[in-house]
């Protein structure tokens, strides 16, 4: 962990090791954070006798250690145990433990192929994009991958290739919805492989997909009029008439400036919407 965390319970001499991502804690405050940050990793398998054990052994608490010990025992839902130890010390707010059993409750009887998908999906939601599409692309890669319904599985392809395309990584992008395509037969899937092969500019390829999946005449030239549109808005043509302006019928300095001020923007925004 890379956050600074002020612990003002017992520290274990010996951590705890959370298997699901390669996490040594030594503290609830530590094991809160793991679980507030990572809502969607959470399952079952985080009630064990053996965290129980640790929490009364290493971080000297054995009332809580016995209580969470019984809702082992009594097959309790998982966000009823998470919340007893997020209450259980002062890290996280009433809202923020509110927020976080919300969430639990409405997964923590989906499978772990369903968890790591709504996980992927909040962080494409929340613009954390490299995120998702490290998350989209392990749940590919995974045995549990095998245990989603095709359509799911194109789905997944879907929302990856989404994540290339806003990053303008159209090859990529391409290659995701193709196979998406192959496997959800979804109308919108297909729309969005034609969208990203012709706002890549790869005239063939745009091609070889309208050829590979025998879409009517219709469907491309919607296609083609919505990708028109997109780059005819009057604020986009407006925008590069003033820059070829600026460009060329003016050579000051603060032309100058002002254009690398507008490059500069450009560039904070795609690190910011890049960031890990």
């Amino acid at each position: 962990m890379s956050t600074l965390i002020y612990c003002a319970n017992s520290m274990a001499a010996t951590p705890y090791y959370i298997d699901e991502v390669s996490l040594n804690v030594y503290s609830l405050e530590e094991l809160s954070y793991y679980m507030l940050n990572n809502v969607y990793l959470l399952s079952t398998k985080l009630m064990n006798a053996e965290l129980c054990n640790w929490i009364g052994r290493e971080l000297k608490q054995p009332k809580l250690a016995n209580e969470l010990q019984t809702m082992v025992l009594n097959n309790s839902p998982l966000h009823i145990f998470v919340g007893h130890i997020l209450s259980a010390n002062g890290y996280a707010s009433n809202k923020e433990i509110k927020d976080a059993l919300a969430i639990i409750a409405t997964f923590e009887n989906k499978s772990e192929a369903e968890r790591k998908k709504l996980r992927a999906d909040r962080l494409m939601a929340g613009g954390k994009l490299v995120d998702a599409i490290y998350e989209y692309e392990t749940l590919l890669s995974d045995d549990i991958a095998k245990t989603m319904p095709k359509t799911v599985e194109g789905d997944v392809y879907h929302n990856l290739g989404c994540a290339f395309a806003k990053l303008f990584f159209f090859e990529e992008a391409c290659r995701c919805f193709d196979e998406g395509y192959k496997r959800n037969q979804n109308k919108q899937t297909l729309y969005q492989l034609l969208f990203s092969a012709r706002c890549g500019k790869d005239k063939l390829l745009f091609e070889e997909y309208v050829s590979k999946y025998q879409v009517s005449r219709t469907d491309v030239e919607e296609v083609l009029q919505i990708v028109s549109r997109s780059t005819k808005k009057e604020d986009i043509v407006g925008f590069d008439s003033s820059i070829n302006d600026m460009l060329y019928k003016n050579e000051d300095e603060t032309t100058k400036e002002t254009i690398n001020n507008v490059i500069s923007n450009w560039k904070q925004d795609y690190i910011k919407i890049c960031r890990i």
